[in-house]
């Protein structure tokens, strides 16, 4: 998702003059003999759910000069497009390191404008971007613009006794002997494992892939959207998975409890998502089924919106 932005950033260019007509191009012929370029019309397939931002997105290439109107200081120094009315502390921080690389740049569109190389502020229009358009959106869809990351360990270990409950009910399918034991309970038992839905992802493409590709890179970026947190993002997934290896440490593991996975990779595509489904239940008052669709459509929002460096 983020790269996706990027390349609209860096392919977007921003000058302070209006940009000359292309030659050639899409023309059609006007009654007095002229040329005059044909309107562009937006594809019907862009939805607004894409992260990618159209030009009702971003400022106009015709906007030559700055509107008497607009405070620049709600401009972007770089690219001159408007910043969210509440920039959270994120992109502050990036436009403040951005800003010490930069130098002065006024022009009629931005008399606040700085100039500095792409590299160095299109992080700045990236994020600026994202927050203005995608947080309204996030927010009207009840997802958290702030998360108290200092009590999230607390909430994760209290979630222990569901959660052993789920390492330990050995799914007697990959162990050996197992189904003896369910068959002397008659296999009446709740079985937290699984009725487990991460779980079954995982059994589903182990069946189908292997367990080798399942947790292998490409694995892993097929199936991204299940093993993540939600909109926890890149630094909650931190936090949610180094206390989960605290209370059960993949050492301490018997390695055929968590078959057909590594006790590593089972944390990680099965307690980790059901350690954050179940915070978005608290969070959101969801009941489960509502509770997992929130979970996997804010993934990408969550990624942005938190990202692992965040925290540093």
């Amino acid at each position: 998702m983020e790269t996706q932005l990027l390349e609209v950033v860096r392919h977007k260019r921003v000058s302070p003059v209006k940009r000359p007509a292309a030659e050639g191009g899409n023309r059609e012929e006007d009654p007095g003999g002229g040329k005059r370029k044909r309107a562009r019309h937006a594809s019907p397939d862009k939805t607004m759910d894409s992260f990618a931002l159209d030009d009702s997105d971003s400022g106009s290439d015709l906007d030559i000069f700055l509107s008497p109107s607009v405070d620049p200081s709600t401009l972007c120094p770089w690219c001159d497009e408007p910043l969210p009315a509440h920039p959270t502390p994120h992109l502050l921080s990036l436009i403040a390191s951005a800003r010490r690389r930069s130098y002065a740049d006024d022009r009629p569109t931005n008399p606040l404008g700085l100039r500095a190389p792409p590299d160095v502020f299109v992080g700045v229009c990236q994020r600026h971007r994202f927050e203005r358009v995608w947080v309204p959106r996030a927010g009207r869809r009840g997802w958290p613009m702030e998360i108290d990351w200092g009590a999230l360990r607390g909430r994760v270990e209290a979630l222990e006794g569901q959660l052993r409950a789920i390492v330990e009910d050995v799914d007697e399918d990959f162990v050996p002997g197992a189904r003896e034991v369910k068959a002397e309970l008659g296999g009446e038992r709740r079985r937290p494992r699984k009725e487990n839905e991460f779980w079954r992802d995982v059994v589903q493409n182990v069946k189908q892939q292997g367990s080798r590709q399942t947790t292998g890179v490409r694995g892993q970026f097929q199936h991204f959207n299940k093993t993540q947190p939600g909109y926890y993002g890149e630094l909650g997934y931190v936090i949610i998975h180094q206390t989960l290896c605290d209370l059960f440490p993949p050492a301490s593991f018997d390695p055929a409890a968590a078959l057909p996975l590594t006790p590593a990779d089972f944390i990680a595509h099965v307690l980790v998502p059901e350690a954050a489904l179940n915070l978005i239940m608290e969070d959101l008052k969801l009941d489960r089924a509502d509770a997992l669709k929130t979970l996997r459509e804010s993934v990408e929002y969550g990624v942005a919106m938190f990202p692992a460096d965040e925290g540093e």
